[in-house]
């Protein structure tokens, strides 16, 4: 067979795979946004028939020997590191029988219909033997590899290629050093949260916020659509279309608008992949950290800067009647607010780690034996009142708020704080070639977008998080630029000195 054949072949099969993909996709965001709960075990069953099928593409005899042969083969350099990113995952998932993938498929999609009841009606109890089943059914996935490390360790290199838990340790330790004795200096100067993030704003006003934004933000309608769902997510379909949720909260209402820039950090990196690699594994391959270093990026160092809403502040004063009275320099403060919280998503920049350390250091326990489900809510509870000096008033707000566990994505909070450090790095090398305040200050985030698309968007998931960080920064992972960026923005926001 030539090479020109096995060529043509991956690409037949290539397609087909992504046609499975966009059916699942499509299908997990009707059942998160529009689709009626009664027909969840219905739809789930099918969904979960329709994944074996994948399942049995992805790891069909023919296919497999297909990639192990071209493996071998002469190819040009995007060719090759699709071909070895789509071995490695082979490797992990094609000893799984089919009849355990499609029990765990089933198993996540029964446990997120679970985990979201359980959260509203605050009951860690009725999700309690799903999340128990959950660790259970992955320790067997995982069993089914030809890798000899723990399962926790190959769970992190899943999210975050090339990463282990000592460079974790590593990180966090070194935010522990040098963030957390800064952010009591923060916290000793007890600045009261201002009065008008609380206060009512209804939800055709937060509404308004976000057409406005999706203006700001260049976010193309004919390439995407916003929707609304119990957390907040982002969803890829193609390079032309991809979506993203919010969720409006009319006591909290800040938390729709940095939702929504925080996923349409996702949405525009998928959309601005190269358009050759539509259809293949790599134009949407990107590891998690460098999914959340653009996130992380539009929804903080974008997002929450002077600039960013100096020119369109005056039109969201308009529309939000709570705004009245508050100036461009009040709205930055209050966004920008350091407060021990209890809720992930709408913590600040600097207490953020925080939250994601007591996930890690939770999941290291359940996946090394040091702690069970049984009580597991009064650990999480522990570790916020020792980490933040605060504890939960119920599981809603504490070890239910998340739906990462109910999907089983075990080893994926990490690189929400890799993610961050990153873009830090990444925000050191864009401010080297582009204005960025003056942009932002003359509504010109198309520049933003492009700047972002020639050097990272463009190459989707082609390289490794370090490659492309050495290729445009000239060095690899730093975590030193996300600490001197979080004490510099920091001590010149609330007067504290580093």
């Amino acid at each position: 067979m030539t090479i020109e054949t096995k060529l043509q072949q991956f690409k037949e099969v290539s397609e087909k795979i992504s046609a499975y993909s966009l059916a699942l996709t499509t299908l997990n965001w009707d059942s998160s946004t529009i689709a009626p709960k009664k027909g969840a075990a219905y739809r789930n069953k099918m969904a979960a028939l329709l994944a074996g099928e994948l399942f049995s593409i992805e790891n069909s005899p023919e296919f497999i020997a297909l990639i192990d042969d071209l493996f071998t083969e002469t190819l040009d350099d995007v060719t090759m590191r699709e071909i070895r990113q789509i071995k490695r995952n082979l490797d992990k998932s094609r000893y799984i029988p089919k009849d355990v993938f499609v029990e765990y498929a089933q198993l996540t999609r029964d446990a997120e219909n679970v985990w979201e009841t359980a959260r509203d009606n605050h009951d860690y109890e009725a999700f309690k033997p799903y999340l128990k089943k959950l660790i259970e059914m992955t320790k067997k996935v995982v069993s089914y590899r030809k890798d000899t490390r723990p399962v926790y360790h190959q769970l992190i290199d899943d999210f975050e290629i090339g990463i282990t838990i000592e460079d974790y340790d590593v990180f966090f330790n070194k935010l522990k050093a040098e963030i957390v004795p800064f952010l009591h200096k923060i916290i000793d100067k007890k600045i009261t949260e201002p009065a008008w993030l609380s206060r009512n704003v209804p939800i055709e006003q937060q509404r308004e916020v976000v057409e406005i934004l999706m203006d700001y933000l260049n976010y193309d309608k004919g390439s995407g659509y916003i929707g609304e769902s119990a957390h907040p997510f982002s969803s890829h379909f193609s390079v032309h279309d991809n979506r993203v949720t919010v969720r409006y909260h009319e006591d909290m209402f800040t938390s729709s608008i940095f939702a929504l820039i925080h996923e349409v950090g996702h949405a525009t990196y998928n959309g601005q992949v190269d358009e050759a690699y539509q259809g293949r594994a790599i134009a949407d391959s990107m590891t998690y950290g460098m999914h959340e270093s653009q996130s992380r990026l539009y929804e903080n160092m974008l997002g929450r800067s002077r600039s960013f809403w100096s020119g369109i502040y005056p039109k969201v004063q308009q529309t939000v009647d709570a705004l009245h009275d508050v100036s461009l320099d009040d709205f930055i403060q209050g966004i920008n607010h350091v407060a021990c919280s209890l809720i992930r998503i709408e913590a600040d920049e600097l207490t953020y780690p925080l939250h994601i350390m007591v996930r890690y250091e939770i999941e290291q326990g359940l996946f090394n034996g040091t702690l069970d489900v049984e009580g597991l809510d009064q650990v999480w509870s522990d570790k916020y009142e020792e980490y933040l000096g605060i504890r939960p008033p119920h599981n809603g707000l504490g070890i239910l708020q998340d739906i990462h566990w109910s999907g089983g994505a075990f080893g994926y909070f990490p690189t929400y704080a890799l993610g961050s450090a990153y873009s830090a790095q990444w925000m050191n090398a864009m401010r080297k070639d582009l204005d960025v305040e003056k942009c932002l200050e003359n509504n010109d985030f198309k520049s933003v977008n492009d700047w972002l698309k020639n050097h990272i968007h463009r190459h989707g998931g082609v390289y490794k998080p370090n490659e492309l960080l050495l290729a445009v920064t000239g060095e690899t992972f730093n975590p030193q630029y996300y600490v001197d960026y979080l004490k510099e923005k920091y001590s010149r926001l609330f007067d504290v000195s580093e």
